[in-house]
């Protein structure tokens, strides 16, 4: 800088350079320089990392050497990373299968058969061990074995060869130091494979698809608060309105604390895990042939429930689909002659017994007069981090596992459960019968004996054939029992009388009408002989039924672009239905309680909606988070529990509609009416005070998808800072439960959680017509490109070629899995 310095005698004017400004520089050069080694550095950690993370990722060219083979197997994944998998023998294609599914999947394979097997506390610790007491009391681990017995001489192989598939991957990722980076998280090694496994994870998705005994747990509470009179009016019936289609035509004072039923109701699957799908016959096809689409509904989670998997056995079979990780071949999907689909059938595999206790030996439970000893499993749970176990003992009675005791009461002191899901079944065997179906009749055939999921079949052959069948073990109940609340479990007269027969099981082939369609509503009419459940969803079943009648009726044919529209269809056929009698209570109740501006404006927009719950729809908004209140302010202070059964609500709106002074609850003694009008004009003004809150004054600028986002979330993603590295995106999304694209959400945050994991359309004209996207991804594997890079092409309603002959693709990534010289 320029300074004034005095030199012999004068004033010179001088540039120099002061000490503090030297000092400056040289602090700045040494912060650059440390931000530069430090940013080196962060870089050098997250390649080092990402390198490390990406290392357990399946090489998709090259080749693999594996003594178990007996000739070579060829791999060809796809640009989604679904795997082709061509082989010679049997045992080569599903040990291949099974090493295959592990590259992408093992540590979801390994979670599910823990939660199943009541094991997670061995990996994540006590906060773990209630769930881990459910699921050693509901003893899924305890029926494998039975399962396993059942295997036919080919089905042992099959199994075999997939388990010793997977036991290979394990060794060979173990061994190398290159395994998911879960487990390195976790800090834990998994056992290997076994059949039992594979049994479990079968089980566990039935248990998934059975959640009646939430509901008779509520009735239960229900009859304790309002008695035995008043209690069966407020439960489920599915024809309380003809529009709701079915698929084709045909106690005392509770011991019990309140707070237990509702602990017990905590475990419970949701009740309506449901799904679409339908088929539709050539005659109305752009082909010629049969159509089938279909899209299974459950929670959404990193990886998908469902693994894109293609099979082909040369001279036997070519399947492609989907299967559940640890379960061998193709469970839903096409082959060259038929394609098929599933949705939960929704009946009642579950019922609740009362049981009682003997006085002094609280291992003794009544039946016909007579005391018989329960079985006891001394359940031993070893929690990370502690020396000792926590030891669960479990009684089980001719009725099943108590799922609650109580060791005082003079009625009854536990409640038993059970499960049809606990018999053994042909699943596994059936799976093979199912891929290598040529027709509807071989495929139908090919389902006896399956036990559990609950599932309602669809499928088309290139002959021209459509069906459908609901394939479980059903039980046959007496005495009245109609499965909504539990029984006495002394009483041999409220005991199962067996099971439906296969033959007797609902199912249709090449109906008059010329479509099938389930999306969980009930399965047959009422003059069924067999009480099978009531607990059944209209709305999906009744857009799609109009969709298809419109479509017929126009003379338009289907096509697969039409079938994809109808899968992400979004008008809400409960709210056409609700909204307008909730409208027109608003308006009765105007006079005594006039309405704000906004709260008009609000009601001109919701009765000018379409009932299109588009991403941009203030309406929807409006409306979810009216109808979201109905269940509250209906049963809060009626029941003094949570309820919200839809169908419940529903009736109760419609009849308050019909009853001349609009009452609800009017089929109920006299002191529990309520007035329709005032219960909406109160949920009305408290929605649109949410909806004020959430995106302000203006209704033209609320939108229904800035509140219904999802983000889809890793097991290790609920703890931070993990989430940011494991879960992904958000995407804002359009419709709900109540519509075929099926976006369910949490009526707290808006957040997405459920919905179609998998959807598939197609076409039997050609095997080249057949197309599917899951969600999010191929893969399990943080950082793999399959990830979630299905999830845009699925929010957009697309989907992908079934690429049939992967070996005629371009960029094709090919791995020859060759048998390794002794």
């Amino acid at each position: 800088m320029l300074v004034l310095k005095e030199k012999n005698g004068g004033v010179n004017l001088e540039a120099t350079i002061e000490k503090p400004i030297l000092r400056k520089r040289k602090w700045v050069k040494i912060t650059v320089w440390s931000l530069c080694v430090l940013l080196f550095l962060l870089i050098l950690a997250v390649g080092t990392g990402y390198w490390f993370v990406t290392r357990s990722l399946p090489s998709v060219n090259g080749t693999v050497s594996l003594a178990e083979l007996n000739e070579e197997v060829t791999v060809i994944r796809d640009e989604r990373g679904v795997a082709q998998i061509q082989a010679t023998s049997l045992e080569d294609l599903f040990f291949v299968q099974g090493y295959v599914t592990a590259q992408d999947r093992l540590f979801q394979m390994d979670m599910t058969r823990r939660l199943a097997g009541g094991r997670l506390s061995e990996v994540i610790g006590k906060q773990a061990l209630d769930t881990d007491r459910f699921f050693r009391t509901y003893g899924m681990h305890r029926t494998t074995d039975a399962l396993v017995s059942m295997f036919n001489e080919e089905t042992v192989k099959i199994v075999d060869a997939y388990v010793s598939g997977v036991n290979q991957y394990m060794n060979d990722a173990f061994s190398t130091g290159k395994y998911p980076v879960e487990f390195r998280i976790l800090g834990y090694q998994p056992e290997p494979w076994t059949a039992e496994d594979t049994a479990l994870v079968v089980k566990y998705m039935g248990y998934t698809l059975s959640g009646n005994f939430r509901s008779e747990l509520e009735h239960y509470r229900m009859i304790n608060v309002l008695g035995n009179v008043d209690a069966p009016n407020l439960f489920p019936e599915f024809h309380i309105d003809d529009k709701f289609p079915t698929i084709y035509q045909v106690a005392e004072t509770s011991p019990f604390s309140m707070e237990e039923l509702e602990k017990l109701t905590t475990f419970a699957p949701p009740e309506h895990n449901g799904s679409n799908n339908w088929v539709i016959s050539g005659k109305y096809t752009e082909s010629g042939f049969p159509m089938v689409a279909n899209d299974p509904h459950l929670g959404f989670a990193i990886p998908s429930v469902w693994y894109q998997t293609h099979l082909q056995l040369d001279g036997d079979f070519h399947s492609v689909g989907v299967t559940v990780p640890g379960v061998p071949g193709i469970v839903l999907g096409h082959n060259e002659h038929m394609a098929w689909g599933v949705t939960a059938l929704s009946v009642d595999q579950e019922d609740l017994f009362l049981e009682k206790a003997h006085q002094t030996d609280k291992d003794l439970f009544l039946f016909d007069g007579d005391w018989e000893e329960a079985t006891i499993f001394e359940e031993a749970i070893k929690i990370k981090g502690e020396d000792e176990p926590f030891v669960e003992r479990v009684q089980v009675t001719r009725n099943g596992p108590i799922i609650n005791n109580v060791l005082e009461g003079d009625l009854y002191d536990a409640i038993s459960l059970r499960w049809t899901g606990a018999e053994a079944g042909e699943e596994l065997n059936g799976i093979m019968r199912l891929n290598r179906a040529t027709n509807v009749v071989e495929f139908s055939e090919g389902l006896n004996g399956f036990v559990t999921p609950a599932l309602s079949w669809v499928f088309g052959d290139r002959d021209g054939n459509i069906g459908y069948r609901g394939q479980a073990l059903m039980p046959i109940r007496s005495n009245g029992s109609n499965g909504l609340v539990p029984v006495p479990g002394w009483d041999p007269d409220y005991q199962w009388q067996g099971f439906i027969p296969n033959e007797e099981l609902p199912q249709i082939t090449n109906p008059e009408r010329g479509y099938i369609i389930t999306a969980n509503n009930k399965p047959v009419d009422d003059e069924y002989p067999y009480e099978i459940g009531r607990s059944f969803y209209p709305y999906r079943a009744e857009r799609l039924t109009e969709m298809i009648e419109e479509t017929i009726a126009s003379g338009e044919l289907f096509t697969v672009e039409k079938m994809k529209q109808m899968q992400t269809d979004v008008l809400n056929t409960q709210a056409r239905s609700l909204l307008p009698i909730l409208l027109a209570a608003v308006n009765r109740s105007e006079g005594t309680s006039p309405l704000t501006n906004l709260e008009k404006d609000v009601i001109q927009m919701l009765r000018e909606w379409d009932y299109e719950e588009t991403v941009d729809s203030g309406e929807a908004l409006a409306w979810n988070k009216w109808y979201n209140l109905l269940g509250p302010a209906l049963f809060e202070d009626l029941l003094g529990f949570p309820y919200n059964h839809n169908l419940v609500i529903y009736q109760l709106v419609k009849e308050a509609d019909a009853h001349p002074e609009h009452l609800l609850f009017g089929s109920l003694r006299a002191g529990l009416h309520r007035s329709l009008d005032e219960l909406a004009r109160e949920t009305f003004t408290e929605a649109v005070e949410t909806v004020v809150e959430l995106q302000g004054k203006d209704p033209t600028k609320w939108a229904w998808g800035k509140w219904h986002v999802m983000t889809i979330d890793h097991p290790l993603g609920s703890v931070k800072p993990l989430n940011l590295v494991f879960n992904v995106g958000k995407w804002e999304l359009g419709g709900s439960g109540a519509n075929p694209i099926a976006n369910s959400y949490n009526r707290k945050t808006g957040k997405v959680t459920h919905g179609a994991g998998w959807r598939f359309v197609g076409d039997l004209g050609s095997t080249d017509a057949m197309y599917d996207v899951v969600m999010p991804g191929q893969s399990g594997q943080l950082f793999s490109p399959h990830y979630y890079d299905q999830v845009d092409t699925w929010a957009e309603g697309n989907l992908y070629p079934m690429v049939y002959h992967k070996e005629e693709l371009k960029g094709k990534n090919v791995v020859r899995f060759l048998p390794k010289a002794n």
